[in-house]
């Protein structure tokens, strides 16, 4: 089944059911990977991760404080176990792109060191510390916990403060980037952003027409704010590595900056769309989908009338 509830189950069951399949789409990423396929394991599984991760936020309220810290606690571990891996690569691709822009000198030289630790990275995470497996344990033990977690709450109440939550967070990152350009509230946004693309997706069954719109847009804004972040952490790289070795920065910075601004911009421009609403009025919206997703085709024919432009 795909990553989103379904009209013939409660929260409970729908929540349970989604991790189950993650998990075990999960261990079927990592079943017999060789060391040359990590790359693509590796990013399938983080993918998974942040799916979960995103619903227990969903549903924080209702699952409890206790249960809640511990299972995010879990999958953010073993996903960080596994983010060195995927963030060498993923540098190397950040610096391929700029190619055309950049000074070809410090280009080759740039990328020849960040294909050296990608390799080392690589043989000390998957090789050195046999990551795949230790992870794949990991989802094994988490398996036969998803049962017996203590959801609350049967319908609407058991995701209305965990959505609200995110929103206020996501929301709030946006404005307080506009004023202070610190990577760090960038790469807030960015986390809380993606939590809202599958959060979306998971409600997209309450009006099709719109939630997978929007589910859309935060997605297509997670991924500006995760080209922004890319080059925010190449830059935190490219700048140890020089003094490391006594070097002048690098001259792919000022490419490499002004390429993060025109990234923040964009976001910019589409989060002043996504977040012109207050997080109260965007729960209660959802709220009023809900209601009439839960009263059949007769509540969302009158849902649809009611938005209706008059």
């Amino acid at each position: 089944m795909s990553f989103e509830f379904q009209p013939n189950e409660s929260v409970e069951q729908g929540v349970k059911r989604v991790v189950t399949e993650q998990l075990s789409g999960a261990l079927a990423d990592l079943n017999g990977v060789e060391a040359r396929q990590a790359d693509t394991a590796v990013h399938s599984v983080r993918k998974r991760f942040k799916k979960v991760r995103a619903l227990l936020r969903l549903v924080r309220g209702a699952l409890g404080e206790g249960v809640f810290v511990v299972e995010n606690s879990t999958f953010r571990d073993t996903g960080a176990a596994l983010s060195e891996v995927r963030d060498a690569t993923v540098l190397v691709q950040t610096l391929d792109a700029l190619k055309e822009q950049a000074d070809p000198a410090a280009y080759a030289v740039a990328r020849k060191r960040l294909l050296a630790r990608r390799r080392a990275v690589k043989r000390r995470v998957i090789q050195g510390g046999n990551g795949l497996q230790s992870a794949a344990d990991q989802i094994a033990q988490v398996g036969p916990r998803v049962a017996s977690w203590p959801l609350e709450g049967a319908g609407w109440d058991a995701i209305e403060s965990g959505i609200q939550s995110i929103y206020r967070k996501a929301r709030d990152a946006y404005r307080h980037t506009q004023t202070t350009c610190h990577p760090e509230l960038f790469h807030e946004w960015r986390k809380r952003t993606k939590d809202l693309w599958h959060q979306m997706e998971l409600l997209e069954p309450l009006w099709p027409e719109a939630l997978h719109s929007l589910a859309d847009e935060f997605h297509a804004l997670a991924d500006t704010l995760g080209l922004e972040h890319d080059l925010s952490v190449l830059k935190t790289v490219l700048e140890a590595e020089a003094t490391s070795r006594g070097e002048p920065p690098s001259a792919l910075l000022a490419v490499l900056e002004e390429r993060r601004t025109i990234l923040a911009a964009e976001a910019h421009e589409r989060g002043a769309r996504l977040f012109a609403e207050k997080s109260k009025d965007f729960v209660r919206r959802l709220r009023h989908y809900w209601q009439a997703w839960q009263g059949g085709e007769e509540g969302r024919s009158q849902l649809a009338q009611d938005q209706a432009p008059r």
